[in-house]
Parts: C-alpha cells; sequence; structure tokens
C-alpha cells in the first residue's frame, strides 16, 4: 500500500491479549497502520465512540459479546467502516452471517502465522482502499447529481437499450409533478406504447460519446425543446442516455412570428402599391405586430440579433446586455462579432460555411467572450435574411448560453474517466463474466495471468482456471442465487498463458449485475507472509518480563482488565501456598488472602471504584503520592503465616505505549516485624507516658507543698539579710514548676501518627479566640492543609503568645501563604519590636527567651516531625517574620480534600 503522511487508524479487538500484541506488532511495523487494541467488544464500543477509526478488525467468539453483535452494534453507527472478522471459528453459518451483516471480510485464524497476518493486512488495506474509491466516487456522483439539479433545463437519463428512466433531475421533476424513475421513457414523455420513431438512441451509440443536438415539437406538452443527447457511462458501467432538453417554445414562436409578418409584408408588396387604402387599413394591424414582435425580442432569455454582411452588429435584444456584461446597447451595436465576441475567429468562419452551403445552422457550440474577456459558451441557431432585391443582407439568429450545461458534461466526463482510472490502475485483478464469457477485465488481471485485454475478452472465462479447481468454481458459479457473495479470499489456482504454469491466487467472487444483465464479478490478488522476527522479538520480551516478575523478592501479581491472573511470581506462592499453575488464568486471586470471594486493591482500582476502597479497607487505604492511580493499604491475614501476618501492600494501574489500561499490578511487603516493633513501641510509650504523669503528678504535689511552706516562711521571716536568701529558692521552685509543664506538653510529642489538618481551622481555633480587641488579624492565602503532628495546633498558639508576650507593641498580626520550587512558604509576621539579630540563632534552643524558654523550641520540634523548617527572617524594631517551608507532598489546596 503506497506511504502517506498520516497511516491508517485501525481498532483491534480480541480477548487473547497476546494476539493483539503480534496483530498490532505486525501491522504497525512498516508504518501504514497505527493500531488501537480493545479486549472486549464493548471495550471497542466505547473506543469506537471516540476515535475515527479507517476499519476495525474483529474477533468472532468473545465474553459478553460476539464478533457479530459487535459488527451489528458498528453498523448502526457507521455503515460504511470497513469490518473484518478475524476468528478461528471455521463454520458456514459464521461466515455467512458475517457477510450478511456487512463484514467486508471474513478471515480464519490458523495455520501458516507468516501468510495469515499477511492475508490479514492485504485484506484490510483493500478494505480501507475500496471504501475510499467508493466514498470519493459517491461524492463526485452527489455532485454531478447536484449541478443537474440546479440546471433549469430537463435533464433526464435512460437504458439506451430498456429504455428505463434511470434518473431526473429537479426540474423536470418539478414539470411532471410525478416520479418516473423505473419506467420506460416513451411511455412517460410521448405517450407512446413503442419506442419512437425518431428515438436517436441508434445515433449516439454508434458516434459515442460525441453529442448529438436536435429539435423537437413534443405534442404532449405542446413544447419546442432544444436537445443534446449523448451517451455516458452509468456508476455501475453500462453505457446509458444522458439528454439535456431546453424549453424553446417561445423563441421558436416568437421567431415564427417575425417570419409569418416577413412573409406577409413580402406576400402584400405589389397589392399595396396599387392598393394603398389597403395599407392604411392594415397599418393598426402592422403596429401591433411590430408590437409584439419588440416584446417578445426585448424580453426573451436568449439574445436575438442582426448582423450585416460585413458580420457588425446592427441589431441585439436586451438580454445581450446580461448574457456578455455592458451596460448599454450602445457599446456593441456596430462592433464586429467577429472580432468583439468570438474567442476564436475561426468558428465563426466555420459558423458562416455552414450556413453559405445550408442556409441556416442549428445549435452551433462555440466559446465567446464578455466584456471583461471572461468566456461564456453558447448554443446559437442563425439564417440568412435578405435585402428586396433578394441579396443577402446579413445573418441574425438567436444565441443561448450554456455555460452551465457545459460544465455539468465536462464534471460528467471527468467523473468517468477518474472511475475507469480506478479500475485500471487498482492493484486487485478484476473480471467480469456473463453466460461463462469473459465481458471485462482490467490490466491487472490480465498481467496475472500472462494475456493482453484483447486476448482474454469474448473467451470462456473457466479456461483460465487450473482444472483441479475448475468443476467446483463452475458448480458454484451456476447454483448461487443472485446478488450473493459465493467466494471471499478463497484459495485457487488460475493458469498461466503457457499452460503449464500454476498462479496461486486469492479469489473473492460474487453474483452481481453488468449492463442489466446477470454477471459474476471476481478479483484475484496475491497474498504476503508474516516476518518470524516479529514472533521470535515478542518471544524473547514476553521471556523477558517473566523472568523479572518471577525473580523478584517482592510478592506480586498482574491481573488482566478481566481480573484474571497473568503472573503469579514465586515470592507469592511462598507467601501463600498457592502455585501460579493453579492460579494464573482465573480469577481467584482472593484466595491468597481472603477466605471468602472478595476484590482486592487492584480489582477496586482496575474498575476505577475508588469509592469503594472505604467499605473493604475501613479508611486504612491511601493514594500514593508517588505513584498515579496507586493506593496503598495496611492490613492483618491471620491465616498466612504460623501466627498471621502483616502486610503492606500497593495496588497500581498498568498502561501501554497510548496510555490505555490493560491491566493491574499488586505489591506485598511482610511489615510484620515492623508492626510488632511499633505496637512494643507503643507500650514502652504508654508505660513511659504512665510513669511521667505519674511521677509529674507527685512533683507538682510536691511544689505545692514547697511552695506553700515558702509563703509561709517569708510570712515569718523579719530580717531582711536572710529574707534575700529565699528569692533564689522562689526562683528555682517557679523553673522546675514550669519545666514540669513543659513535659507534659513534650510527653505528647508524637505519640500519634501525622494527620491532615486544615489552616484555616486551626488559625480559627488557636489564634482569633486567643487574641485580643486591639490586635487585627490578617490572613492570605491560607487555603491548604498541612501533613503534621496533631500538636500542630500548639505553633500558631505559641507564635500568637510569643507577639503578644514580647512584642510589646503589636497592633496587627498576618499569616499569609505562597508555593515556591514545589514548596509551601508559610509566613508568620507581627509589627511589634522584632528580635535582636544575635538572638536569632538561639531562640529556637530549649530555655532560651525571656519567659519560659520552651515556646519557640516546642514549635520546632512539633514541626520537623514532617520535616517542616522555621525560621525568623524579620528586622529588628520592625517586627517578627517567620517561614515556615513546608515540602512538596505535606501540604494540599484545601479545596481538594476527598
Amino acid at each position: 500500500m503506497p506511504k502517506t503522511d498520516a497511516p491508517y487508524h485501525v481498532l483491534c479487538v480480541d480477548d487473547e491479549d497476546f494476539l493483539l500484541d503480534i496483530s498490532k506488532l505486525f501491522l504497525e511495523r512498516e508504518g501504514d497502520f497505527k493500531v488501537d487494541t480493545a479486549l472486549s467488544a464493548s471495550e471497542g464500543l466505547n473506543k469506537q465512540l471516540d476515535t475515527q477509526y479507517d476499519a476495525i478488525i474483529s474477533d468472532y467468539e468473545m465474553p459478553g459479546m460476539n464478533g457479530i453483535e459487535f459488527l451489528k452494534e458498528i453498523r448502526k453507527k457507521d455503515i460504511s467502516i470497513p469490518f473484518i472478522i478475524f476468528t478461528g471459528r471455521g463454520r458456514e453459518e459464521v461466515v455467512i452471517d458475517a457477510l450478511n451483516n456487512g463484514a467486508d471480510f471474513y478471515l480464519q485464524k490458523g495455520g501458516d502465522p507468516k501468510s495469515q497476518f499477511a492475508e490479514l493486512k492485504s485484506k484490510l488495506e483493500h478494505a480501507i482502499r475500496q471504501k475510499k474509491a467508493e466514498g470519493i466516487l459517491q461524492q463526485e456522483r452527489e455532485q454531478l447529481l447536484s449541478i443537474f439539479d440546479s440546471l433549469e433545463q430537463m435533464v433526464y437519463v435512460s437504458d439506451p437499450l430498456t429504455y428505463e428512466i434511470l434518473y431526473v433531475n429537479k426540474y423536470f421533476r418539478n414539470f411532471l409533478n410525478r416520479d418516473v424513475i423505473g419506467k420506460i421513457c416513451y411511455e412517460e414523455f410521448q405517450n407512446k406504447k413503442s419506442p419512437c420513431e425518431f428515438c436517436t438512441n441508434t445515433v449516439i451509440l454508434k458516434n459515442k460519446p460525441e453529442p448529438y443536438s436536435w429539435e423537437h415539437f413534443n405534442a404532449v406538452y405542446e413544447r419546442y425543446y432544444s436537445i443534446v443527447d449523448r451517451i455516458i457511462q452509468w456508476p455501475d458501467g453500462r453505457d446509458v442516455r444522458l439528454e439535456v432538453a431546453t424549453d424553446v417554445t417561445e423563441t421558436k414562436r416568437a421567431l415564427d412570428e417575425l417570419n409569418a409578418a416577413y412573409e406577409e409584408i413580402a406576400s402584400s408588396e405589389d397589392e399595396l402599391k396599387h392598393q394603398f387604402g389597403e395599407i392604411l387599413e392594415s397599418k393598426e394591424e402592422l403596429r401591433k405586430s411590430e408590437e409584439r414582435y419588440r416584446s417578445v425580442v426585448e424580453n426573451v432569455q436568449d439574445v436575438f440579433y442582426r448582423s450585416d454582411n460585413q458580420g457588425n452588429l446592427v441589431m441585439a435584444s436586451p438580454s445581450a446586455l446580461a448574457m456578455f456584461g455592458y451596460d448599454s446597447l450602445d457599446e456593441i451595436i456596430g462592433k464586429n462579432i467577429a472580432d468583439s465576441f468570438y474567442k476564436d475567429r475561426s468558428e465563426r468562419d466555420r459558423l458562416m460555411e455552414i450556413l453559405h452551403e445550408k442556409g441556416q445552422v442549428y445549435n452551433f457550440e462555440a466559446y465567446l467572450v464578455k466584456k471583461d474577456n471572461s468566456p461564456i459558451y453558447v448554443s446559437t441557431n442563425a439564417h440568412f435574411y435578405y435585402n428586396e432585391d433578394g441579396s443577402i443582407a446579413g445573418v441574425e439568429g438567436s444565441i443561448r448560453d450554456i455555460t452551465r450545461m457545459k460544465k455539468a458534461s465536462n464534471a460528467l466526463r471527468e467523473s468517468e474517466e477518474l472511475y475507469r482510472f480506478l479500475v485500471e490502475h487498482i492493484e486487485d485483478g478484476v473480471f467480469i463474466v456473463q453466460n461463462d464469457i469473459v465481458v471485462f477485465c482490467n490490466n491487472k488481471f490480465a498481467e496475472i495471468i500472462g494475456y493482453t485485454r484483447n486476448e482474454i475478452l469474448g473467451t470462456p472465462m473457466f479456461q483460465y482456471i487450473s482444472p483441479e479447481y475448475r468443476d467446483e468454481l463452475i458448480w458454484r458459479c451456476h447454483t448461487t442465487d443472485e446478488y450473493e457473495v459465493i467466494l471471499e479470499s478463497y484459495e485457487t489456482q488460475f493458469l498461466h498463458k503457457d499452460n503449464t504454469t500454476g498462479i496461486s491466487v486469492l479469489l473473492s467472487l460474487r453474483i452481481g449485475e453488468y449492463k442489466g444483465k446477470h454477471a459474476c464479478i471476481g478479483t484475484i490478488h496475491f497474498a504476503e507472509g508474516i516476518c518470524e522476527l516479529v514472533e521470535h522479538s515478542l518471544r524473547e520480551s514476553r521471556a523477558m518480563l517473566n523472568a523479572i516478575l518471577q525473580e523478584s523478592p517482592i510478592p506480586q501479581f498482574v491481573i488482566d482488565k478481566n481480573h484474571r491472573v497473568l503472573y503469579w511470581n514465586q515470592a507469592l506462592s511462598k507467601y501463600s501456598g498457592i502455585q501460579s499453575h493453579e492460579i494464573v488464568g482465573t480469577s481467584k486471586h482472593w484466595r491468597a488472602f481472603y477466605p471468602e470471594p472478595r476484590p482486592c486493591i487492584a480489582d477496586i482500582i482496575l474498575e476505577r471504584k475508588e469509592d469503594d476502597l472505604e467499605t473493604w479497607y475501613k479508611g486504612r487505604a491511601k493514594k500514593s503520592t508517588l505513584v498515579q492511580d496507586a493506593y496503598s493499604s495496611i492490613d492483618f491475614f491471620p491465616h498466612l503465616g504460623n501466627k498471621g501476618i502483616w502486610l503492606y501492600f500497593t495496588g497500581a494501574l498498568l498502561r501501554d505505549s497510548d496510555g490505555e489500561v490493560w491491566g493491574a499490578l499488586e505489591t506485598l511487603e511482610d511489615i510484620t516485624e515492623q508492626m510488632m516493633n511499633e505496637e512494643g513501641l507503643k507500650q514502652a510509650n504508654k508505660k513511659l507516658n504512665l510513669l511521667a504523669e505519674t511521677t509529674r503528678h507527685d512533683i507538682l504535689n510536691s511544689l505545692t507543698v514547697l511552695t506553700g511552706a515558702m509563703d509561709l516562711i517569708k510570712d515569718e521571716i523579719r530580717d531582711l539579710d536572710v529574707f534575700s536568701y529565699m528569692v533564689p529558692v522562689e526562683k528555682a521552685l517557679d523553673t522546675i514548676y514550669r519545666q514540669i509543664l513543659f513535659t507534659r506538653d513534650y510527653q505528647n510529642l508524637g505519640v500519634t501518627a501525622p494527620v491532615w489538618q486544615s489552616i484555616p481551622t486551626l488559625i480559627e481555633e488557636q489564634v482569633r479566640n486567643n487574641i485580643p480587641e486591639h490586635v487585627t488579624l490578617i490572613t492570605d492565602n491560607i487555603d491548604y492543609d498541612l501533613y503534621a503532628d496533631a500538636m500542630l495546633g500548639r505553633v500558631f498558639f505559641n507564635l500568637i503568645d510569643n507577639s503578644l508576650r514580647h512584642g510589646l507593641t503589636v497592633s496587627e498580626i498576618r499569616i499569609s501563604g505562597k508555593e515556591e520550587h514545589d514548596a509551601l512558604i508559610i509566613v508568620y509576621s507581627d509589627n511589634g519590636t522584632g528580635i535582636e539579630e544575635h538572638m536569632k540563632s538561639k531562640i529556637f534552643d530549649r530555655g532560651v527567651g525571656s519567659h519560659t524558654g520552651y515556646g519557640l523550641f516546642l514549635i520546632r520540634e512539633i514541626l520537623s516531625i514532617t520535616h517542616i523548617k522555621i525560621q525568623e527572617i524579620g528586622i529588628n524594631g520592625k517586627g517578627v517574620i517567620f517561614e515556615l517551608v513546608v515540602p512538596s507532598g505535606f501540604f494540599r489546596h484545601h479545596e481538594f480534600i476527598p
């Protein structure tokens, strides 16, 4: 097939993915095709809705909807798209069913793959080319008929042998006001029981494709017509009669009246010399006659003209202005007709030769030119007019514009030539047989079997078929009903011209009609093989993929779009106790994890039912931040191992090179030891927290006792020197109290796993509810969620507390967000006194500060759990500016929360 700028786009549907792979590889290897694949007919229908394919290849036996049902659905939407059934089912009823429902070809799988896929490619190319050629021919035919329908002449097509009417244009249909297609022309147009005696069929058949022009008076319609007949070729190949008839009744009557007036004047000339009185009496009648003549001349659409003996125009009807593009008759009167109006002066000379020979001329066709020098094609009728002495005075006649009719005729001729070109240049051999005789064949057919066309035409067809196939083909042709497919890509042998060499071809044969008669129409072509290298490469690729999956230490399995297991590696066999041969090809992979049938995480994401994850995994399934369309979860499987196993498992979609999902992968990781360590750590933390709570409670009680005792002692001391000794003791007790309170907050840090938290909600709870009325809070672009420790609210609370305690002049606090370099930066600022430069590097250290020294230290510890960094970049004297830098993956837009 010739290369095109863009490959043909083909959809291949089969429930066997490896057949789809090899078909795609073969068809795409030369760049002629781009192949989309689907593992079911329903998937194919969905793809066909979104994509305009040039052809469809489909298996027959598929689950849910078979190939014939798929074909019927396609034909409901697109009657013309080529459709090939490619299947291992070879029953005759399946073949008949496929072809009856509109399949272009039916190919059976099996046998030699090389020739099998080559035949598929050949059929695909042939079907696409044929459909495109049919579309072009149909479009040209519709354009041609549209041109005919726009003409204001009567146009019809009939069979010159049967007189059957095949086509009538819109103008003629409106005139007849009845349907005449399929009826007999002489019955409908002439009201006769037998062919007309003036019929021109014999003339135009003899002189085809030359046109024949003539005039006729139709007694049925009582109208005069100027007619052009010719033989053209109809789309089915037969010769038909095309007739274009122009109503010239009014022109004819005007000319008859004009001639009658001249004859009346001539016959009355002698009498008028002696009877002047009678002339006066008839003067009024003559005036009326002239008025009728002038009215006809001035209003006729055709141009009526007169020229003198030198060919100069002496009179023209007003219609000449519109026809030739002039503004007034003064511009053209006096012009030489040959010099001013004829594109080729020799045509005028030829017209004059005919006039001198016959005295008149009818339907003489010539190219004239308008004022702007653009061409116009006309048909003219002309004769001599005479002086009183009988000498020739000049030429008079009528001119009709037939440009549109001529263009239509040329378009029809070009369409015929294109159709003939396509048949002669098609790559398949084409032949037509009637009564066992070859009545048509193209050059390709003759070339294949070593003959010329002239040697084949008119000879018995079956002499060119090898004897071992001859009887069967004769029997098939003679016993097949009309308009039925006899053979489709039937392997047979034709005989070369040397009568010894057998030529292996694929023969397609059907019964049809040619030139109105029963005929066998056939095509033959050679087939080519598929490259074995493709199969070898495909086997190597599959072996490599299988080795990678099988040798992986990570337990994993792969399912296709039908949830059938394609791969089940050795690591998973060891964990589950189920060998790959037991599970591959089934949909029972759930057996490895659950006692009853239920979907795995791979099944849920393959069906795109993410909402079901909550039903089956109770909030434990999380969307992956690294892999698109992947979800992970953790669960305990009590029947795995000796005492059960904790597994961390991830399901991800698998896509082909075109981005189409073809299956899903699930990987598993044994985290039992990790979970046991975490559980032990939780128990240890629980005990430590309990000990800390008890110890803190006891220490606080002891501090309460000491503080109370100090108050009592101070009340009893009167010596100021002794009283001064109590001051550092009081400070020490206060420091111990603040440290104990800090341990209560620090104890809860990191106890629970980080969670997503809304910044607007935290600010509402921790900031707005804790700032005094004289401080204004401004927020900007904070509609984010952060993944952080549950104590994230204390960060904002402590920042507010820090501003109010140390900012002194704070009247405005601002919190804003911005994204830079894949990170989110949250900026907290106030308009207070700020922080001195030498303190900026120390403020996050524990115990540094004018109060407890634990507020900013706790903030840094809370944020560091999820890798959020904090720094102060403000200018001393102009307020503080804290930047919280949140890395990618630990923030998201608030509106995207599920």
